[in-house]
C-alpha cells in the first residue's frame, strides 16, 4: 500500500518535473525568434522543420486540450510552438 506522504511527494516532483519541462518547451520555441527577425531582413532559412513543429506541436495541445483534466503543462509550451514555429515557417516562405 502506498502511504499518503508518498503519494504527495510523488506528485509534487511530478508537478515540478512538469513545470521545469514546460518552461524549457517555451524557451525551445522562443529560439526560434532569431530565425524569424533573419527571414524578415531576408535571409530565408529551411521551411520543413518549422512546419512540422507547428503539427507536432497543434496535435499535442489537442491532445492536452481533449483530456477529461486539461493537461496545461502539456498544452502551454505547445501552444508557444505553434505560434512561435508557425511564425516561423510563414516567414521563411
Amino acid at each position: 500500500m502506498v502511504s499518503k506522504y508518498h503519494s504527495s511527494v510523488k506528485h509534487k516532483f511530478n508537478m515540478a518535473v512538469g513545470s521545469l519541462g514546460a518552461g524549457i518547451g517555451v524557451f525551445v520555441f522562443i529560439a526560434y525568434i532569431p530565425q524569424i527577425i533573419a527571414n524578415l531582413e531576408g535571409a530565408k532559412g529551411q521551411m520543413w522543420q518549422p512546419l512540422f513543429a507547428t503539427f507536432s506541436c497543434l496535435i499535442w495541445v489537442l491532445y492536452g486540450w481533449t483530456k477529461e483534466k486539461k493537461d496545461w503543462i502539456l498544452i502551454v509550451p505547445n501552444v508557444a510552438g505553434v505560434l512561435l514555429a508557425g511564425l516561423t515557417f510563414l516567414t521563411s516562405l
